[in-house]
């Protein structure tokens, strides 16, 4: 039993890629593909951009993002958890409280 003379079997064929068609396709897609994952590569760090370029840094700023305990500490450096602005201040406010028991306690 011969095909060839099937006019469905002879219009299907005709319509088929063959495999070189198909291979060079491929082929342009993956390049194309490997191109533009390269142009967003170069996008996000290239060699004008310097390393993780997209992280927010506070290098331009001073460090005033402190936790505050209470809202009647905002702005003061007692205020400051954990800090040593608020280390800084109990340790003078110490010294001052040592300094009047002492001046009590010599009365």
């Amino acid at each position: 039993m011969s095909n060839a003379g099937n006019p469905i079997t002879s219009w299907i064929r005709g319509g088929m890629e063959t495999y070189s068609v198909r291979e060079s396709g491929m082929k342009d897609r993956v390049a194309e593909t490997s191109i533009n994952a390269q142009k967003i590569c170069d996008e996000k760090r290239g060699p004008f951009k310097a390393y993780n370029n997209a992280a927010f840094t506070h290098k331009g700023k001073d460090f005033s993002h402190f936790y505050i305990a209470n809202s009647s500490f905002k702005g003061k450096e007692e205020g400051c958890v954990n800090s040593f602005k608020s280390l800084r201040y109990y340790q003078d406010e110490s010294k001052n409280y040592r300094e009047e028991l002492l001046k009590e306690v010599s009365a």
